[in-house]
């Protein structure tokens, strides 16, 4: 079983947001009056030695864990992303 790197991750995430139609996300920003900006569509956060697939709504700048389980090993995200891949009617 070869290694997930997080390129690996980063790749899946890009052909995750191609497939839905999302752009790609970039770094969140500020506007001058405070409020958060953000685009639409899945990334990634990583802490504690894990990661996680998080959606951010450009709306209301939320964003909302996709994946179970917290941040988790890459291995196990590379899996569940694959996962949702696969399943046409995310």
């Amino acid at each position: 079983m070869r290694r997930i790197t997080l390129k690996d991750l980063e790749n899946l995430v890009r052909r995750l947001n191609i497939e839905k139609k999302y752009k790609p996300v970039r770094k969140i920003g500020r506007y001058k009056n405070g409020k958060f900006k953000s685009d639409k569509g899945f990334h990634l956060s990583g802490a504690y030695g894990g990661y996680k697939l998080v959606f951010s709504n450009k709306d209301d700048s939320s964003e909302r864990s996709v994946t179970r389980g917290g941040h988790i090993p890459k291995r196990e995200l590379f899996d569940q992303i694959n996962a949702i891949l696969s399943y046409n009617n995310f």
